[in-house]
């Protein structure tokens, strides 16, 4: 069997034969693999240890190198299958000295003898062969020689614990003087020299050593001995005097002052306590730093003290510190104030936590642990007796302490954050000296909102609003204008939100550094992103991990309270969301994403976008800008990301446009001009096209002479002014930009719309020279749907402008045959309206109402309301043509109120000029000319010169001046 010993030089054996392992490297690679106990350890961890946080470039490499030169080493003695291979890294199936010592001080603490224990304790520290972790790297030894040099105190400890327990006092002292030498800082050391000393009847000496602690501890430390010091100072004094009258122990904090709020908790806790069960009531107050647990236990507590006359204990556990408090250390304090002298101290946590719940048995005891790290922390400070009580605060959900009532906290709604303001401040403090008038009865406003402003930038947490409101209260000269000019500004917040040793930073930080590699650098990740709310995906290719390992990482992050969960977008996917303070705190730590991971989540952003672009469109995207950015990603990490396209466009819109602006702001102009492209329909079809015109504006900005990055840009803007009818400003967008330089798919693009905005603006033969163009393009580009596309614009433009009806039902017949083909059922839809026009103006009506039908049924199918509204309006037209008026109507009431919805007006004067010509075939001249002016007036908001002669030529019609139908 391999044995590791890394209790001194860092080594290997297999029946007690060395192998030499080389190298720093190799050596901090056994180590790692040993330390983790038979566990798996990633390769990140093995980075981590061997270069910290600059590894090379190659490091990922190095590892697997260092890993099988380990491996070749063990082969020699017949155990290279140690090191295991599994998903997640390595493994190492060996036997580990530490682990050996961690064995027996179990069997020590669990041995009801105490010379067993001792000898037990002494096996274990014999184990030590000098300075732990010999010859691993500073990386790796700065991280683990304190938790070992830690766990030989502990063991140091308890052996003298066990030795005063076998009364050897005598024989102990002059390994403590030596030990109290080395270690002078650390107070359990002084504590049993004194214990020691006052057994061996040296009460002077006791005394003495007790004066040496104190003057140490305040010359090194600036702070006065503990309460375990002074008890024990107390006893050694008191020998031979009466017992005084025991004292019921009231520990409780002071309550916060101006408390406030939290009502509906408060009255849970209480509830929770008072409450008459056969078990000890256990409540768990969670939730993220700065938030107010403690503040909330303590006031909940002292409103339950009646409840509790056996009296109430407190300790802060110390749960976001490197080193949390032991159990072992407060049960003492306890003990202590239940009565236990130090001379009768029990040694073991064990011993303790039995002699605490004795202690308590039969007593009306409330207990409040405050900042708790792990539930193992808090089960051997539990009473069981049901008449007691404990409360415990967590920045974790710790998920594994059972049966208690959980009160998750979150922050403060804006009336009572206005109130924990004012409180602090003072009620009147929050109007003066900017003439921006008074605080309300809840402080939470003033004239300006400047109040108003300080309470969004704290976001409900009552740690930042209670040092906005001492920085009011001690500097009477800062206006609140000023201090919300202050805290406005994301950048400075951190450093505003200070008073004295509290701060906000500081809050976060403890918390913060109690994460691991990833989960860090996901926070900073998430942050810069920015968005609401999100999902796990842009996490995987900015930590480089699998995209189930997200889960994970955001579950974790759940669990510390760093994160919340959001519920399900419009995707149906859970989503979550960051707190702006603590969004704040991460963009001071990292303000950005490093190129490498930026660059890989443009990548997953483009390739999922894409894939949703193209099913919802139902063709390929072409362009080269796609290929050369688009990350390869698998189809079963397509369709888990993207379930429904739409859907998942508009729940993540937010998160893909904020990537969109971290590549533009990184220098990814390709990467940022590719996912705009396939952002432009779905945008569209979520009537957010203004959301990718600013996109658009600010690409442009930084465009330079990169031609694919500018047309895009400008593609993009048309789009928007398309949508919103603003014809002349397309054209005049699209002839600026350098077409000869993109390629066919994307120079297709901007001569189609071009085209379009020609014929709406009158200009018939730009048009038709511009779509003509597009089709050789498409053509080139193998874009059948594109031609079909531009056939049925050539059809519409020889129809309606040229009088050529040979020449549109040529055109008309290739669009249909061509998106047939193509199997795109827009452009199949589009080509259908286009062939409803030709069929009218050839007099066969019902053809189009057949076409018109099937339109609309594509359009339906896949959810496109905008394109619904054109087809209800084509329908309308087709079914007066065939006679049927009733129909008609209900087509073009139906196509107005769709127009209305998705603000489009030149669908809606279209709608309405349907609508009049109804009417106007209904014989009610009246209701048609009401109807075709409301169409005019409409006009105004878009400037499409031929749509405006169409409705003139409708009101001529109405008027007599036109025969009926001229206009159509």
């Amino acid at each position: 069997m391999l044995e590791a010993t890394v209790l001194g030089p860092v080594g290997a054996r297999v029946h007690g034969t060395p192998i030499p392992i080389k190298g720093r490297l190799g050596r901090t690679v056994l180590a790692v693999l040993a330390l983790a106990c038979r566990q798996p350890v990633t390769v990140e961890r093995l980075i981590d240890a061997l270069w910290g946080e600059l590894p090379p470039a190659t490091a990922r490499t190095q590892v697997h190198i260092q890993v099988s030169k380990l491996r070749a080493s063990l082969d020699r003695t017949g155990a290279a299958g140690a090191v295991v291979t599994v998903a997640s890294g390595y493994l190492l199936d060996c036997l580990v000295d530490v682990d050996e010592v961690r064995r027996l001080l179990s069997a020590a603490r669990a041995a009801g003898d105490p010379e067993d224990t001792a000898g037990l304790l002494r096996s274990a520290l014999d184990r030590w062969a000098g300075t732990p972790l010999g010859g691993v790297t500073p990386y790796l030894a700065g991280a683990e020689l304190l938790r070992l040099d830690e766990l030989r105190m502990c063991l140091v400890e308890e052996w003298i614990d066990a030795e005063l327990a076998c009364g050897r006092a005598a024989r102990l002292l002059p390994e403590l003087s030596a030990l109290v030498q080395a270690h002078p800082l650390r107070e359990g050391l002084h504590h049993r020299r004194m214990l020691a000393l006052h057994r061996a009847g040296r009460r002077a000496d006791a005394l003495a050593a007790f004066h040496e602690a104190r003057r140490v501890l305040r010359d090194e430390l600036g702070v006065d001995p503990s309460r375990e010091l002074l008890a024990l100072e107390a006893e050694i004094l008191a020998v031979g005097t009466p017992p005084a009258a025991a004292v019921v122990p009231a520990q409780l904090p002071p309550r916060t002052s101006g408390f406030a709020g939290r009502a509906a908790e408060s009255a849970a806790i209480r509830a929770a306590v008072t409450r008459r069960t056969d078990a000890s009531p256990l409540v768990l107050v969670t939730g993220m730093p700065g938030i107010g647990k403690t503040a909330l236990a303590v006031h909940a507590g002292a409103a339950s003290v009646h409840t509790y006359p056996d009296g109430q204990l407190y300790a802060d556990l110390r749960g976001a510190d490197a080193r949390p408090a032991a159990p072992h250390d407060i049960l003492a304090g306890f003990l202590r104030a239940l009565g236990v002298p130090a001379r009768s101290m029990p040694a073991t946590v064990e011993e303790r936590t039995a002699e605490f719940r004795s202690r308590t048995a039969g007593k009306r005891v409330l207990v409040v642990l405050d900042n708790a790290a792990t539930a193992g922390q808090i089960e051997p400070l539990l009473v069981a007796e049901p008449g007691c009580a404990t409360i415990v605060t967590s920045r974790s959900v710790l998920p594994d302490v059972e049966s208690a009532v959980r009160v998750p906290l979150g922050p403060l709604p804006d009336e009572v954050a206005g109130t924990v303001l004012a409180n602090v401040a003072g009620a009147a403090r929050l109007g003066d000296g900017d003439g921006d008038g008074t605080a309300d009865g809840n402080g939470s406003g003033n004239g300006n909102g400047t109040v108003a402003t300080v309470i969004e930038a704290c976001g409900g947490v009552p740690l930042a609003l209670r040092i906005a409101g001492a920085q009011l209260a001690a500097y009477p000269r800062l206006s609140v204008a000023e201090l919300a000019a202050r805290l406005s500004d994301e950048s400075r917040r951190m450093r505003e939100l200070v008073a004295g040793q509290r701060s906000v930073r500081h809050s976060l930080d403890t918390s913060f550094r109690l994460l691991d590699r990833n989960a860090r650098a996901a926070m900073l990740a998430l942050a810069a992103i920015g968005a609401p709310t999100f999902t796990g995906w842009p996490l995987a290719p900015v930590l480089d991990v699998p995209l189930a390992r997200t889960d994970e990482v955001l579950a974790h992050l759940c669990a510390m309270n760093l994160l919340d969960q959001a519920g399900p977008g419009r995707d149906g996917v859970l989503r979550y969301r960051m707190h702006d303070l603590v969004r704040a705190y991460c963009r001071t730590v990292g303000p950005s994403l490093d190129p490498g991971p930026l660059n890989r989540l443009a990548g997953w952003a483009v390739a999922l976008t894409r894939h949703a672009h193209e099913r919802m469109l139902g063709t390929s995207a072409r362009y080269t800008v796609l290929t050369e950015a688009a990350a390869a990603l698998g189809q079963d990490v397509v369709r888990r990301v993207v379930t429904e396209p739409l859907s998942w466009v508009g729940a993540d819109v937010d998160v893909l446009l904020a990537v969109f602006a971290l590549a533009v702001r990184g220098g990814l102009l390709r990467p940022a001009a590719a996912l705009l492209l396939v952002l432009r329909a779905p945008l569209v079809r979520l009537d957010l096209y203004d959301h990718g015109a600013r996109a658009a504006a600010r690409l442009t900005a930084v465009a330079g002479p990169d031609p694919v990055v500018r047309v895009t840009a400008a593609l993009v803007t048309a789009t928007a002014r398309m949508h919103r009818s603003r014809y002349a400003d397309v054209v005049a967008i699209l002839n600026e930009v350098p077409l000869r330089d993109v390629d066919f798919a994307l120079r297709a693009e901007v001569l189609t719309k071009l085209g379009d905005a020609h014929e709406r603006c009158g200009d018939w033969h730009r048009a038709i020279t511009a779509v003509r163009d597009a089709v050789v393009c498409c053509r080139k580009s193998g874009n059948l749907a594109g031609m079909s596309g531009c056939h049925g614009t050539l059809a519409a433009l020889y129809r309606d402008h040229l009088g050529d009806l040979a020449a549109a039902r040529v055109h008309g017949a290739k669009a249909l045959r061509l998106a047939d083909a193509a199997g795109d059922w827009k452009t199949c839809a589009q080509v259908r309206l286009v062939a409803v026009r030709t069929a009218l103006a050839c007099g066969d009506a019902a053809a189009a109402v057949n076409l018109a039908g099937q339109a609309r049924g594509l359009t339906e199918q896949h959810g496109d309301p905008i394109g619904q509204t054109w087809c209800f309006t084509a329908e309308a037209d087709a079914h007066r043509a065939n006679g049927d008026l009733p129909t008609a109507r209900r087509a073009a009431d139906r196509a107005l109120g769709l127009a209305r919805r998705t603000r489009r007006p030149d669908a809606e004067s279209a709608a309405l000029l349907a609508l009049a010509s109804i009417e106007l075939a209904a014989g009610d001249r009246a209701a048609a000319r009401r109807l075709a002016h409301a169409a005019l007036l409409l006009q105004d908001r878009f400037d499409s010169p031929v749509e405006r002669v169409g409705v003139e030529r409708v009101l001529a019609e109405i008027d007599g001046q036109l025969p009926s139908g001229a206009a159509r």
